[in-house]
């Protein structure tokens, strides 16, 4: 299969703050997860220093800890190593 250099355009209409952000994030992100040879580049009315800053925010979601109750994911993991405990105890 031969490779080629292949560019789509994006536009985003309607954005709260922050959305513009994690939506460059997570395309780039997506892009290093699948291995492709990419770049993404931001519109130039964004800061590199404010994409940063919102990659930065993401770290601080915690599977453990989460809100009063814990995050969605924490609760996840917090369910999945209780079965496993179980599991160990009981020999299944």
């Amino acid at each position: 299969m031969s490779q080629v250099e292949r560019e789509f355009t994006v536009r985003l209409r309607g954005l709260e703050e922050g959305q513009y952000a994690d939506i460059v994030n997570a395309v780039w992100m997506q892009l290093q997860a699948i291995g492709c040879d990419s770049t993404v580049t931001p519109d130039g009315h964004e800061k590199a220093a404010t994409l940063d800053a919102r990659w930065d925010k993401y770290s601080e979601v915690s599977w453990t800890e989460g809100g009063r109750d814990g995050t969605p994911q924490a609760k996840a993991a917090r369910a999945h190593r209780t079965r496993n405990r179980r599991s160990a105890d009981t020999g299944e």
